[in-house]
Parts: C-alpha cells; sequence; structure tokens
C-alpha cells in the first residue's frame, strides 16, 4: 500500500496532470494558521523559448475574497527575499491559475501566497507556504 501511494506521488510530482501543462517540478503548499485548512501546490513546466518558466498553480481551501482584495503568489529568491509572480482569486473548490515567471533554470527554494488589498505596498498577510 505504502509504495503504491510513494508510486501515485512520484507519478503525479512529473508527470502530466492536464492536457495542457507538463510539469518540470512540484512544490505542495501548506495554509498558515490564517487559512489553516488551505492546501495546494505550484508545479514548474519546461522554461520557454524566451526562458520563461510556466507556473501551475493549484489551491483549495483559500475563501473566496471581496472586491478590492486578491491573493499574490510569491517566489522565494536565493537571498530569502520574495518576488511577486503574480495575483489571482479564486472560486468555490479547486482553483487552477496558470501564471509565469522570467527563467527558473531550477525548482525555486520556496512559495508564498499572501492575501493582499489592491493597491496595498507592501506583502499582505501570508496564507500558504511550501511544505
Amino acid at each position: 500500500m505504502l509504495l503504491g501511494i510513494a508510486i501515485f506521488f512520484a507519478g503525479y510530482a512529473t508527470g502530466r496532470h492536464d492536457s495542457t501543462f507538463r510539469t518540470s517540478w512540484f512544490s505542495p503548499l501548506r495554509g498558515t494558521s490564517a487559512a489553516s485548512e488551505s492546501v495546494g501546490s505550484v508545479q514548474g513546466g519546461p522554461n520557454t523559448p524566451g526562458d520563461n518558466t510556466p507556473l501551475l498553480v493549484t489551491v483549495r481551501g483559500l475563501p473566496i475574497l471581496p472586491a478590492g482584495e486578491h491573493y499574490s503568489l510569491y517566489v522565494l529568491s536565493r537571498n530569502h527575499g520574495l518576488i511577486s509572480c503574480g495575483a489571482f482569486a479564486v472560486g468555490e473548490g479547486t482553483t487552477q491559475v496558470k501564471l509565469s515567471y522570467p527563467g527558473l533554470l531550477l525548482k525555486p527554494r520556496g512559495w508564498r501566497i499572501a492575501r493582499e488589498h489592491t493597491g496595498a505596498t507592501g506583502i499582505g498577510k501570508i496564507v500558504a507556504r511550501t511544505v
């Protein structure tokens, strides 16, 4: 049984997840105390000819936000700073969002999702992070 679960996760992390996205690496996400029921992942695809890395963000359990708020995806840089990769909204159930980031040659050190007010400066409240 454990071998079957391990094989499933290995295949999931390295395989094709839908008909339009090919995964090169997989990073699971877990909710923080601000959204403890949330789970998700960030998947990276092969770099495009312009050296952009396609990203597929999958989240479940984040609350739908009121007008004027959104979620932002951040990548943890080599010096441990956070760099924005884009903003998104969620719906009922599981949400998948396609984003991209220039030149992620290796699997990044980590990811964060923050809840933010539109137009605000700085990083909002972190609601999910790399496991």
